[in-house]
């Protein structure tokens, strides 16, 4: 007997009725792009992933592009990966012209070895040629980096951390969830991961508002949000004001619903 390594259609079946009928309502609904339930469903998400904001985008390799864009990541900048993940944690790094700095993974675990994370910042910082900018963490198998260490090495050095959670969402430490220790926390809802969809997806978490509004605004063409207009007035709609350089990076509304009820 075969059993298959994932087995979509048995997940297919159980939810099936409900899942059906809320791609329906969706169809009807004609909102298909940032509809009504992508607004419920990143409602639902921040709470279960304790984050005060959860903000969808096309796919989980976007959902790590925008923070480094958000924060400015670009030439001269390294990045720090572990050395066994899906490529997309390091693809993503050359996209803004900085450099990945790969990491040393725990022979238990197979996620980040605190230990030589920090002697990679160290020897990066001797060198002199890249400025130490972020670290990419990523909850492989279901399992959480040690975040608590992560973060420390972090906080020593003055680096931005992102949790890579595509293949461990929902995963905790003690109860918490890895934003606790991240400044934001991303995943993919391709529908291999913990939580997937029928397509593509994806979402980044987060605590902190203004990365929040800009993460928003570049996932959209780099439109106008509330800080940019603040004790400013436009005579048209603000909606066609781009003010940074963005993607279309958007969560399907079809594809929000279904995660509504998988969630």
């Amino acid at each position: 007997m075969t059993l298959p390594f994932i087995d979509l259609q048995a997940q297919r079946l159980r939810l099936g009725g409900k899942i059906e009928a809320a791609v329906q309502e969706a169809v009807v609904g004609g909102a298909w792009v940032m509809g009504p339930q992508v607004r419920q469903f990143e409602a639902d998400l921040a709470a279960f992933g304790q984050a005060k904001h959860a903000l969808g985008c096309a796919n989980g390799t976007d959902a790590l592009a925008l923070p480094l864009m958000a924060w400015g990541v670009g030439r001269g900048d390294a990045v720090f990966v572990p050395s066994f993940t899906f490529a997309a944690t390091a693809e993503v790094v050359p996209w803004f012209d900085a450099e990945p700095v790969f990491i040393d993974v725990d022979a238990t675990t197979y996620n980040m070895d605190p230990a030589h994370l920090e002697a990679a910042i160290e020897a990066t910082l001797k060198e002199g040629r890249l400025k130490p900018r972020v670290v990419i963490a990523v909850d492989l198998f279901g399992q959480p980096a040690d975040y608590p260490a992560i973060k420390a090495i972090c906080d020593k050095h003055g680096l931005k951390l992102i949790s890579d959670s595509a293949q461990g969402f929902g995963c905790t430490i003690n109860g918490e969830h890895p934003l606790k220790w991240a400044d934001i926390t991303t995943t993919s809802f391709f529908p291999a991961k913990p939580l997937g969809c029928y397509g593509d997806g994806g979402a980044v978490l987060t605590n902190d508002d203004d990365l929040a509004q800009l993460i928003d605004s570049i996932r959209v063409h780099g439109k106008a949000v509330a800080i940019d207009l603040k004790d400013k007035a436009f005579d048209h709609d603000p909606k066609y004001l781009n003010m940074r350089i963005g993607l279309n990076s958007r969560l399907d509304t079809i594809q929000a619903a279904v995660l509504i009820e998988k969630l």
